[in-house]
């Protein structure tokens, strides 16, 4: 009973989130208990080029370490991508999943000049990015119980990881919010200024995963994103969680 309950939960998650859980989950676990080699996982553009090592590109956006770091990480993971997957992507998985892997590829590009090796904080921030400007007027409870609107969230995040490592650069986490920001601009802010989109969704990506009608689910224009806070639309969160004023986000 409780196997069939774990499994309906695991279910419930939307399908573009939850395979980016099922991923981290394999890959990091599978390195840290040495079923496979973290030097074979991380982004290592030399091995990229010259020995056409392009699984990397992908299994850096999935290794992360153990312990209570990890938890956290799984945990906004799972927080802000269901969100993001269920109200604004409601119904458009190939989207949300356009998301995911243009901001990666971008962080990638960024690697290639600042030498981190991990996307995996970089495609976290990218998300978590996203669902701030979604959601840009809510107030959110941060350590200690500062408030502040979630249009800052990721930068109080990135300076809390600047604070914690003795004033490292996280440039993982930098790169991952220049490419949602540059995803936002391209898909949403430039459309609606009378722009086309420049980066349409693949339609190998349609194909794969097709969009669905979802009741209340706003479509744009031209098939866009709408990364606009919907007051009526965002209300209902994922997963049944409902996020308001002063909840805690770590």
């Amino acid at each position: 009973m409780a196997e069939n309950e774990l499994l309906a939960a695991y279910k419930s998650v939307p399908i573009v989130t939850r395979s980016m859980l099922t991923a981290t989950i394999l890959i990091s676990l599978g390195s840290a208990m040495g079923l496979v080699s973290p030097y074979l996982l991380f982004l290592d553009w030399s091995s990229v080029i010259y020995k056409f090592q392009i699984h990397r590109i992908f299994t850096s956006c999935f290794l992360t370490g153990l312990g209570f770091n990890m938890l956290f990480d799984l945990y906004f993971l799972y927080t802000y991508g269901t969100q993001l997957e269920a109200s604004t992507y409601a119904g458009r998985p190939a989207d949300f999943a356009w998301f995911v892997l243009f901001t990666s590829l971008v962080s990638a590009a960024l690697a290639f000049f600042f030498g981190f090796v991990s996307l995996f904080q970089s495609m976290l921030v990218a998300v978590i990015y996203l669902w701030s400007q979604s959601n840009s007027e809510r107030i959110v409870s941060f350590m200690f119980g500062v408030q502040f609107k979630a249009i800052y969230f990721p930068w109080v995040l990135i300076a809390y990881t600047f604070i914690l490592s003795g004033a490292a650069i996280p440039w993982n986490m930098l790169a991952g919010a220049a490419s949602a920001h540059l995803y936002y601009f391209l898909d949403s802010v430039y459309p609606a200024k009378g722009g086309p989109r420049l980066i349409p969704t693949p339609y190998l990506l349609n194909r794969i995963l097709p969009r669905q009608e979802v009741a209340g689910a706003g479509f744009t224009a031209g098939g866009g994103t709408a990364n606009v806070y919907r007051p009526g639309a965002a209300a209902a969160d994922a997963a049944g969680h409902r996020w308001g004023r002063g909840n805690r986000l770590g």
